[in-house]
């Protein structure tokens, strides 16, 4: 299968981490957002997907982990270090490739090529294939989505999404990391589990502003909603690949754009109230001489600090944004 052959492995410095690792298909499905809001059906693919189980014995608590535009990435990008961390901390991972089976390798200068919402698709399909695996703790099984794999991850929260589960399994929580949010979907405060937004305050590539507002609307909700903003990080503030200042090539973002879902699914531009085109004035262009990603190096301002301290009262049962292993 060509996405089991282009799955991205990492090398011994990450793979120390885990015990056994798995390669696994499941079934997606393509489709353009407008399509996907409304309830159209998409085009069946397949996908593939890397367990990698930590040396602990039993049934695991498991993070699927959805890359961005970017694809995989190396062993010490976003994926990697997440995928290192959490095997060290006793989680099992499954990192979803979703380009090769799409015939894709890196979009990030051209992200709109695939919908970023749709790809919830792919998380479902995850759910379904590790639902059934039995290193896998079905009960305690999280989604974390980077970039443009970040509305997937948070927005799957929401009950509207509940028809494309194909049992009574559901993620346990919720989690993007530096994911888009500027867009407002219809009934996007009705969460169904436990979400948590990490962004870098001076990320200029996926601004931090729309998360920041969508969470305190959450919060006002009353549901389970964690913001947590790191001063001075950039966008890519998790992987250490990206700590030298680091030119991209040309494209546009619609980073500055505020959209909302309308009727029939259509995402139209609020100001213009008339859906997103090329022209749109709200398009950033970015250039490839301006920096756009950073590793955050603030040790103790850390998202792996964070994470550990949230592995570790998970636990204990005081808070419920990381499943615990107990």
């Amino acid at each position: 299968m060509k996405a089991r052959l282009c799955m991205l492995l990492f090398t011994s410095a990450a793979e120390a981490q885990f015990a056994s690792q798995e390669m696994h298909s499941f079934q997606a499905a393509n489709t353009v957002a407008p399509d996907f809001l409304a309830g159209k059906n998409g085009t069946p693919i397949t996908l593939a997907g890397h367990l990698r189980v930590p040396k602990e014995s039993g049934k695991h608590p498991t993070v699927v982990l959805l890359h961005g535009a970017e694809g995989v990435g190396p062993y010490n990008g976003s994926v990697g270090e997440w995928s290192r961390v959490l095997n060290e901390a006793g989680y099992a991972v499954f990192i979803i490739d979703s380009w090769s089976g799409r015939g894709l390798k890196n979009i990030a200068a051209e992200a709109a090529r695939v919908s970023p919402i749709s790809r919830i698709y792919d998380v479902v399909g995850a759910l379904d294939v590790l639902a059934k695996n039995p290193l896998v703790d079905a009960s305690k099984i999280a989604v974390m989505g980077f970039s443009h794999g970040g509305p997937a991850a948070l927005y799957s929260s929401l009950e509207r999404f509940a028809r494309l589960f194909s049992s009574d399994v559901r993620f346990a929580a919720h989690i993007s990391i530096y994911g888009p949010c500027n867009v407002t979907f219809q009934q996007d405060e009705d969460v169904t589990k436990p979400v948590l937004m990490l962004h870098g305050a001076a990320d200029d590539w996926v601004l931090a502003a729309p998360c920041r507002e969508y969470a305190s609307r959450l919060t006002k909700a009353s549901r389970n909603a964690r913001y947590i903003e790191y001063p001075d990080a950039h966008h890519a503030f998790d992987a250490p690949a990206w700590a030298q200042l680091t030119k991209l090539a040309q494209g546009l973002s619609p980073r500055g754009c505020r959209l909302a879902e309308s009727k029939g699914g259509v995402v139209l531009n609020v100001e213009t109230k008339q859906p997103l085109g090329p022209s749109d004035p709200c398009l950033l262009r970015f250039r490839s001489e301006r920096l756009f990603v950073r590793y955050y190096r603030a040790s103790t301002a850390s998202p792996f600090v964070g994470l550990r301290l949230m592995v570790r009262k998970s636990r204990r049962n005081d808070v419920a944004i990381i499943p615990s292993r107990t």
